[in-house]
């Protein structure tokens, strides 16, 4: 047992993956990998059995597993696992499932589109997904366990916020595997519970995907309120952060003439700060400054 291995990424399965998963998932990795099965080189089969063995003797049984999770401590929470590690491509060669999975297709045709959302995400977990399938052969709650499998996925590997979490479907559905790569290692090396719009702000930048970074629907639904002249401020505030922004109020400033105190607030937007004596200067600077951005993002 060695605790630097994540034996869950060998199989491709969640720390909290049911046994029969993690059996489903093994045969399938296994029979994939077989030297008779395997497009690829032999060395490289042997290691992958090898690999898979390893894991499957710890994971599948009970004492191992609950010794091994304790061992690798906080590696085992939510975020502790690295994306890197999930291969983009499934290896060359024979799928040992294909047969009986084609057969399955005629009966439930609605399940290629569940594999082909799965497989945006990971080709193991979309390989789970068929080999839990026809292990169990429960296909009726078809469709509730893709979902499950997919928010699986996403929290072993973004963490519990949902932000994260939908900022990392949309990059990886729009394949932005780098950003994505950026955003497991954030969470990896911050914590979950990290200030999303900070994270998010700083990966929208470095790999120029802002139009991911946001809700398109619910900046939309914001921007016809934050037009009217009486709106207050909290709008904004909603906004801003939905932007990756934050806002706070100065307690420590002074009040401008025509500001009531308390109402000095700062502003940490696209990587600058800003600070407003009071909260009418900040609509202004948000109107003049922010909004044309939310507009762009809506369309």
């Amino acid at each position: 047992m060695n605790r630097d291995k994540d034996y869950y990424s060998v199989l491709g399965v969640l720390p909290d993956a049911e046994d029969i998963v993690i059996r489903a998932a093994y045969r399938a990795l296994a029979q994939r990998y077989h030297p008779d099965h395997f497009g690829g080189s032999q060395e490289k089969a042997h290691v992958r059995m090898s690999e898979l063995n390893e894991a499957y003797a710890v994971l599948s049984d009970a004492e191992q597993r609950k010794a091994y999770d304790q061992l690798r401590g906080a590696k085992a929470q939510s975020g502790g696992s690295q994306f890197s590690d999930i291969e983009e491509k499934a290896p060359q060669g024979e799928d040992p499932l294909e047969k009986d999975w084609r057969i399955a297709l005629k009966y439930y045709p609605d399940l290629a589109a569940l594999e082909q959302r799965l497989l945006q995400f990971s080709w193991k977990l979309a390989n789970t997904y068929r080999a839990c399938l026809l292990e169990t052969r429960q296909f009726e709650p078809r469709e509730s366990l893709a979902v499950a499998m997919e928010s699986h996925f996403l929290h072993a590997y973004f963490g519990d916020n949902a932000r994260n979490i939908d900022f990392a479907r949309r990059l990886i559905v729009a394949r932005e595997r780098k950003a994505a790569l950026a955003l497991n290692e954030a969470v990896r090396v911050l914590g979950s519970h990290a200030e999303p719009g900070r994270v998010i702000t700083q990966i929208a930048r470095d790999f120029s995907v802002g139009h991911l970074a946001v809700d398109k629907e619910k900046i939309s639904s914001l921007i016809p309120a934050t037009r009217v002249t009486t709106a207050p401020t909290s709008l904004f505030t909603q906004m801003l952060r939905e932007l990756g922004g934050s806002f706070a109020y100065d307690a420590d400033a002074v009040p401008s003439a025509r500001a009531k105190p308390g109402e000095a607030c700062r502003v940490e937007f696209d990587g600058r700060n800003f600070s407003f004596p009071s909260e009418y200067e900040f609509r202004a600077w948000f109107r003049r400054e922010v909004q044309p951005i939310a507009e762009k993002l809506a369309r």
